[in-house]
């Protein structure tokens, strides 16, 4: 078997059984994000996964608007990304002084720009991108007449990754989309990133190193 050192931010689960099936499944994966509300129905698998040497960890995804940003320290043990209404919510969230992720999808792309970088890497607390690649292949699904706009979009994703990953801002990738088994494991997240141009060393950073920098920081170790 392979070692488990690659992470899945985010998988949704309909039952805590299918977690164990995922976890057989996808051979890389070394920490797996679920929902905090999932993550609590299912404790009691936490000493069977830990057999697995695979961690899993309780995510939250958060919409913020400019008033809204929460600026206090997060408390609870839970990671918890951040999904940004507009350019001003997510300079917000740049700028504030706490460590924070900020959530990529389609809709959110436009907000993350070269600003939005300069601003993350100046930030006087660690800042993370969360790139939810399970939503841009489902959007790539969608819009098959529209490969034009598609192509566009994965461009910018790619760019903006690329000066993330050149100015140290931290990049993860998550994978949900629907519950297993319609989701990407982390070999498909490999698989894209590759596609999209990055080096393995630039794959092992997003999947390996950032995922456990992010661990390290919310729980220490």
């Amino acid at each position: 078997m392979a070692q488990r050192s690659k992470a899945n931010m985010l998988v949704l689960f309909d039952s805590c059984e299918d977690i164990k099936k995922y976890i057989d499944s996808d051979a890389n994966a070394g920490l797996i994000g679920l929902e905090e509300k999932f993550f609590e129905k299912c404790r009691e698998l936490l000493p069977l996964i830990d057999e697995n040497n695979v961690v899993l960890v309780p995510r939250s995804l958060k919409p913020v608007s400019r008033r809204s940003v929460p600026h206090e320290s997060s408390v609870g043990g839970v990671i918890t990304s951040y999904i940004p209404f507009d350019t001003q919510s997510a300079r917000t969230l740049a700028k504030i002084r706490r460590s924070s992720i900020i959530l990529i999808t389609p809709s959110t792309l436009k907000y993350v720009d070269e600003a939005q970088i300069n601003f993350m890497k100046q930030s006087h607390e660690r800042k993370f991108l969360e790139v939810a690649l399970g939503h841009f292949i489902k959007m790539l699904e969608e819009n098959g007449k529209g490969y034009a706009q598609v192509e566009r979009a994965f461009r910018i994703l790619g760019d903006v990754i690329e000066r993330a990953l050149k100015y140290d801002v931290g990049v993860v990738v998550s994978g949900a989309v629907e519950p297993y088994p319609k989701t990407l494991f982390t070999s498909h997240l490999d698989l894209i990133l590759f596609s999209i141009g990055f080096s393995k060393r630039e794959r092992r950073m997003v999947l390996e190193v950032y995922p456990f920098e992010i661990l390290k920081m919310m729980f220490g170790g």
